[in-house]
């Protein structure tokens, strides 16, 4: 009798454990999902869907910085670059990863992958 206890002490707190490691990495800070210069899906704030959002190209110019680059020639340097997984959009959506910086006005820019519509 005291063996099953020991067993089952030992498998709840093996699936404990692999659950506080699956969280951990879940909710950890992620690398930008983009290198170099692609074209991306860039958001303003405030907005409210993938509407109010433009397809440019974006320069990742460290782990933390990126430059907008804009149609008219013009582009904005962004800071504090953090990327995180976005929430679960369902069965049929993957999991992706989306990033959110800040421009020298306090503007926050938000970087999502092009396919992503909501």
């Amino acid at each position: 009798m005291r063996k099953i206890v020991y067993i089952t002490t030992f498998i709840v707190s093996v699936i404990w454990i692999a659950n506080k490691i699956h969280d951990n990495y879940i909710n950890s800070e992620k690398k930008p999902f983009w290198t170099g210069t692609e074209e991306i899906q860039v958001c303003k704030k405030p907005y409210y869907s993938s509407k109010e959002c433009y397809k440019l190209n974006v320069s990742l110019l460290s782990k933390k910085s990126a430059k907008i680059n804009f149609p008219n020639g013009g582009y904005i340097f962004t800071n504090n670059l953090t990327c995180y997984f976005a929430g679960n959009s369902g069965k049929d959506r993957p999991r992706y990863v989306f990033c959110r910086s800040w421009d020298s006005e306090n503007n926050q820019w938000d970087f999502m992958p092009n396919w992503v519509n909501y």
